[in-house]
C-alpha cells in the first residue's frame, strides 16, 4: 500500500531508562489516537477510508463513512432544529 497517506504526529513515551518515539495517527472518523512503531508497520494498526480517504483507526474500518466534521454538523443541525421547536 502506497505511503502517500502520511501520520499526523509523533508520540514519546518516557520510561525510567529510556525514551520510545512512535508514530501517531488520528482517526478521522471517531478521533482516537493510535501509535505504531514505524512506518513500515502502519497499516497494521490503521487503514484508509475509501470513501474519504483518510486515515482512520481499526474500530471504524469497514463501517460507514462518517467523519467527525460531518458528525459534529449532523449534532449542530439537531441543536437548531430543537431550538426552534422551543
Amino acid at each position: 500500500m502506497s505511503l502517500r497517506i502520511k501520520p499526523g504526529g509523533i508520540s514519546q513515551v518516557f520510561g525510567p531508562y529510556c525514551v520510545e518515539e512512535f508514530h501517531s495517527s488520528t482517526c478521522s472518523h471517531c478521533q482516537r489516537i493510535t501509535d505504531f512503531p514505524s512506518m513500515r508497520k502502519m497499516h497494521e494498526y490503521v487503514d484508509i477510508c475509501r470513501g474519504c480517504m483518510k486515515l482512520i483507526c481499526l474500530q471504524c474500518a469497514g463501517k460507514p463513512c462518517l467523519t467527525w466534521i460531518k458528525q459534529c454538523e449532523i449534532e449542530e443541525e439537531l441543536a437548531r432544529r430543537r431550538l426552534r421547536e422551543f
